[in-house]
């Protein structure tokens, strides 16, 4: 990454911590949130957010994703919010530093080198060396777990001192309430001679109240079943008035209907008999020359008219049967038109033929009318016979209704009296259970069943009068020595289960002590190796090596599994002294001793700015060497480097280039021949920062090429 002082090249090393979820404004060159926001310029306008990506290759899933390209965005708005994603997902900040933990990148101090600060590496002092090998080494989660099992064991020692002191506090009143409670032993022998005497009474009283229920029980199943079967009669016979009901209404309808048409038959009865006689009158006054058109025409006439007025009911509502009668007397008007044009030269002939006709129709309309008589008669025979079946089974219904009511006043009076019985059975059932307890019901099934000792009721009242006498231990005291009791076993438990968590937690912390002992011994070993090779190689010679501070512990005065734990160890205060005297010293520290070629140098403070840079380079590239990182971000770590410790720290990079990804921002030649790309970053007039890129192998092949 090159480009002009000012160009914007930092921001992009500042932009990586700051995706990663740095907090401190300090190393972002700020003050606040928003500084990292565009403050805009004479010729573009601020923006309201800003945004930073960082796309990972993970088709190895180093990352544990089901992605092979994972991106890491942070985006913050000028009212305070902001945001963290992953491919897009918004997440928290947590879940994005979990998340590079487990891929092994973690947020460690050497991964981005800012700007002038690569020689804190080592003047960070020896604490800081050592946390710088531990995050390289990976043993950082041992003691972020170590820490919290000591501080579970810390609560853990802390609640088990409060189970034993409230142990010790229970104790003296459990033995109180335990001495009391023994006189309830005395008290035995009688209580269970009352007890006995008690199981025998109630049992023989509630025997016979539940045989005198099964007894009434029978007979209310008797009237349950004559209830059943009247009412099912009862059922049956209100059905067939029903059906006999529906029957007699269509009996009712039909013989209405017959009565309608007979009624109708005697209207046209009437209108042939006066046809008829009109007929006859014109026979006798009709002359042998008279036209036979006016002979017809008074019935041609009639007819029309009420054919008309027929057709105009039809015109206002249609009905198939007065359509059918109009279509009827149209066709009787069409007869006898036809009839006078056919005997316009006898009209007594045709008077006499029509008479005739008259007679003969009068004869089938008799006969009509005789048989509708006789159907209207036959159904009014049914409907009386039908009547009479129906009041029939009204009386029997009634009379079955009446012996429902009756039935179902003795079963009511049965169920009176069961419910009484049901009451005494309760009062005895809930005094048992007074005196006996809610398992009586058992005891009563043990019991036997002969006839009870005399005088059961007084003896019963003799032996409660003699336990009275004794007298007894209060309820409240047996109560609370029960509830004292269980407190005391549940402490007690929980004091053990408090101890075996101590214990579990004591060996895991021994455990993690070991693996991070070993694995720290094993990364300081290798990257001491590393970190003498590139300072000889840095210097071109010189000594440099890293040794270990330890400090022994504090004694340690109490123990998290209380006094008497530590009583029955038989260790005092001396005996704690003298293995904290005795014990192995911790490492709270790496010391860095670096001579450069023709110097007798030992301390770090001592050297000159190029080289602590150089001495930090030659920690940093044995940290890399040993564990490799994904990516490093070098922002002018070599400026303070002259041109042949340049080429040296150039050949470093490349040798450490196939493990880890480099990003270095530089004005050095001889770091930009190491690199396989340039980003040219540069800065127009609108101070927006621009990036070119070129690749330096394909820039050569141009070249050739040219």
């Amino acid at each position: 990454m090159v480009g002009p002082n000012g160009s914007g090249k930092s921001n992009i090393a500042d932009s990586l911590r700051w995706v990663f979820g740095e907090q401190s404004m300090k190393l972002l060159r700020g003050k606040k949130s928003e500084d990292v926001i565009f403050a805009g310029s004479d010729q573009k306008a601020r923006l309201g957010t800003a945004e930073v990506s960082v796309y990972f290759d993970n088709h190895d899933h180093r990352i544990p994703l089901d992605y092979d390209e994972v991106a890491i965005s942070r985006r913050l708005y000028r009212d305070g919010n902001s945001e963290y994603l992953i491919n897009g997902n918004q997440v928290r900040l947590l879940d994005i530093q979990e998340l590079l933990n487990n891929s092994g990148f973690g947020t460690t101090s050497y991964h981005v080198i800012g700007q002038g600060t690569i020689d804190q590496l080592v003047l960070g002092g020896p604490a800081a060396i050592k946390d710088l090998l531990e995050e390289a080494s990976g043993v950082k989660p041992y003691y972020v777990k170590r820490d919290r099992a000591k501080r579970r064991l810390e609560r853990t020692g802390s609640n088990l001192e409060q189970v034993q002191a409230l142990v010790s506090e229970i104790e003296p009143r459990l033995r109180s309430l335990r001495r009391q409670t023994k006189r309830l032993e005395e008290r035995s022998h009688i209580e269970k001679e009352l007890r006995e005497g008690q199981v025998i009474y109630y049992g023989q009283i509630l025997r016979g109240l539940e045989q005198q229920l099964q007894e009434l029980g029978g007979k209310v199943q008797v009237f349950d079943k004559q209830t059943g079967d009247l009412n099912r009669e009862i059922s049956e016979l209100l059905r067939s008035i029903e059906h006999g009901e529906k029957d007699n209404l269509g009996s009712t309808k039909v013989a209405k209907k017959l009565r309608a048409d007979l009624e109708v038959l005697h209207k046209e009865k009437l209108t042939l008999q006066e046809r008829q006689a009109t007929t006859r009158g014109q026979l006798k006054v009709a002359s042998p020359k008279e036209s036979a058109l006016g002979q017809f025409w008074p019935d041609i006439k009639n007819k029309f008219h009420a054919a008309y007025e027929r057709f105009l009911k039809l015109v206002g509502s249609f009905d198939v049967k007065e359509a059918e009668g109009v279509k009827v007397m149209l066709g009787e008007i069409a007869l006898l038109i036809k009839r006078a044009e056919g005997e316009e030269a006898s009209p007594q002939e045709a008077l006499v033929r029509e008479e005739e006709r008259l007679s003969h129709d009068l004869q089938k309309l008799f006969g009509d009318i005789q048989k509708l008589e006789n159907d209207l008669r036959s159904y009014t025979e049914q409907e009386e016979k039908a009547k009479e079946q129906l009041f029939v089974r009204e009386r029997l219904l009634r009379t079955k209704q009446e012996t429902l009511l009756r039935t179902n006043e003795q079963k009511n009076s049965l169920a009176i009296e069961q419910t009484r019985f049901v009451t005494r059975r309760e009062a005895y059932e809930q005094e048992a259970t007074a005196e006996l307890g809610a398992d009586f019901k058992m005891l009563l099934e043990r019991s036997k069943s002969g006839s009870p000792p005399a005088n059961l009721q007084e003896k019963i009242g003799m032996l409660k009068r003699q336990l009275a006498m004794i007298g007894g231990v209060d309820d409240m005291i047996v109560q609370e020595y029960r509830e004292t009791e269980e407190r005391y076993q549940y402490l007690t438990n929980q004091s053990a289960d408090l101890q075996k968590g101590v214990k579990d937690l004591q060996e895991i912390i021994v455990e993690l002590d070991e693996v991070i002992k070993k694995e720290f011994n094993e990364a300081f070993q290798k990257i001491t190796e590393k970190f003498v090779e590139y300072f000889r190689i840095l210097f071109n010679g010189g000594r440099a090596s890293m040794a270990l501070l330890r400090e022994r512990p504090t004694p340690r005065l109490s123990s998290p599994t209380g006094g008497e734990e530590s009583k029955e160890g038989g260790e005092d205060e001396e005996d704690l002294e003298f293995q904290a005297l005795s014990g192995k010293a911790e490492i709270v520290g790496i010391e860095i001793r670096a001579t450069p070629p023709g110097k007798k140098l030992a301390g770090i403070a001592a050297l000159s700015g190029g080289e602590r840079a150089l001495t930090s380079i030659a920690l940093l590239s044995s940290l890399l060497a040993t564990f490799p990182s994904p990516f490093v971000v070098l922002d002018e770590v070599d400026a303070a480097l002259d041109e042949a410790n340049s080429i040296r720290f150039g050949k470093i990079l490349g040798t450490l280039a196939h493990k880890t990804q480099f990003i270095t921002i530089t004005h050095n030649r001889e770091t930009m021949r190491q690199s396989h790309t340039l980003y040219g970053v540069t800065m127009g007039d609108d101070s927006v920062s621009k990036v070119l890129s070129l690749k330096l192998d394909q820039a050569a092949v141009y070249s050739t090429k040219n």
